[in-house]
């Protein structure tokens, strides 16, 4: 049996593997979408989604991740899940195990990428719960106030205007329902350039260098664009284009008509390292010992010694935002 999503959307769903490619069967578009440019994806999510596949697989970390963003919201026996941005499924199958009642609805504009979730839910026999359908989620191809939970697993950063994308959220959940999404934070990511500019300051002083040295120093440039927007030339063509400020996702939560929360994905303690480590593993596929001891020192004094473990709760390289739909006032309250 197979997920019939029809009814969900305003217009009706055609198969690529049809309609475009064999590869994509099973995955389906609106039918406005089909043969359409994929635009501002890169071909790390098209051609090349295979190879990012066997890369980034994280269902154990995102099952976590969702399972404790359902408990914050209050998700219990949803209907229906929206899933925006879900790539190859890393999020996708943790909240099909949590939410065994659900169905979802798992969208993403790289069709490449969605084959590869087809050919998870295939093995996995979750087709009657679980529909990957390629489309431009700022589109309003879906019906309004059909959701339970609409969410997605670090997809707002890649995208230039998340404004029309909050909005599009807010109207297809129900009133009261939740929208959450794990994201870069600004305050957490600013701290860690900080540092490695006082590396690569003492990497010089010291006249020494090497691998995770010059790592760190790509870090400076690497995090500028999502800190500084305005002064980056090209900015809206890069892939990724924010790190966030409360005050921004604020404003998208007051612009939308919702109610913003926050919080920190990972204990903030010794948050700073372990970051630059796993990104020294999973960028360069370099171990820790190769950054010197007076290095690692640097990121500890900003770990242990510079801010309270509060003030660390308040700087998040990472976390959760989540926006709830305002019910409607009754008018005679």
């Amino acid at each position: 049996m197979v997920f019939n999503a029809g009814g969900i959307f305003r217009e009706p769903l055609l198969d690529l593997g049809q309609h475009e490619d064999a590869a994509f069967a099973g995955v389906l578009s609106p039918k406005g979408e089909v043969g359409a440019a994929r635009e501002g994806v890169n071909a790390v999510f098209l051609e090349n989604a295979e190879d990012y596949y066997q890369r980034y697989q994280g269902f154990n970390y995102w099952h976590g991740l969702c399972r404790e963003a359902g408990e914050r919201i209050g998700l219990k026996d949803p209907k229906l899940i929206v899933e925006v941005g879900c790539g190859f499924g890393n999020a996708t199958l943790p909240m099909l195990d949590l939410h065994q009642g659900a169905r979802l609805v798992a969208t993403d504009i790289s069709p490449n990428l969605l084959a590869i979730l087809k050919r998870l839910l295939d093995a996995r026999g979750l087709n009657d719960r679980c529909v990957p359908v390629a489309m431009d989620a700022q589109k309003p191809y879906l019906k309004e106030g059909i959701a339970d939970c609409v969410f997605g697993a670090a997809i707002l950063h890649h995208l230039a205007e998340p404004r029309p994308f909050i909005d599009m959220a807010m109207r297809m959940l129900k009133p009261g329902a939740s929208a959450f999404f794990f994201e870069p934070f600004e305050a957490g990511n600013a701290v860690l350039r900080v540092i490695c500019q006082e590396v690569t300051r003492e990497a010089k002083t010291r006249g020494e260098n090497g691998r995770a040295l010059e790592f760190a120093e790509l870090q400076i440039s690497e995090l500028e664009p999502q800190i500084f927007r305005q002064k980056t030339e090209g900015w809206r063509d890069r892939d990724d284009k924010w790190a966030f400020p409360r005050s921004v996702l604020q404003d998208l939560a007051d612009n939308a008509g919702a109610d913003l929360r926050v919080y920190p994905i990972h204990d903030n303690v010794g948050q700073f390292r372990r970051h630059f480590a796993y990104q020294m593993k999973a960028y360069r596929e370099m171990e820790e010992a190769e950054l010197p001891d007076w290095a690692w020192a640097i990121f500890d004094r900003y770990d242990r010694d510079t801010f309270s473990p509060d003030q660390l709760r308040d700087l998040p390289m990472a976390g959760c935002a989540i926006f709830t739909k305002r019910k409607p006032r009754k008018w005679w309250l």
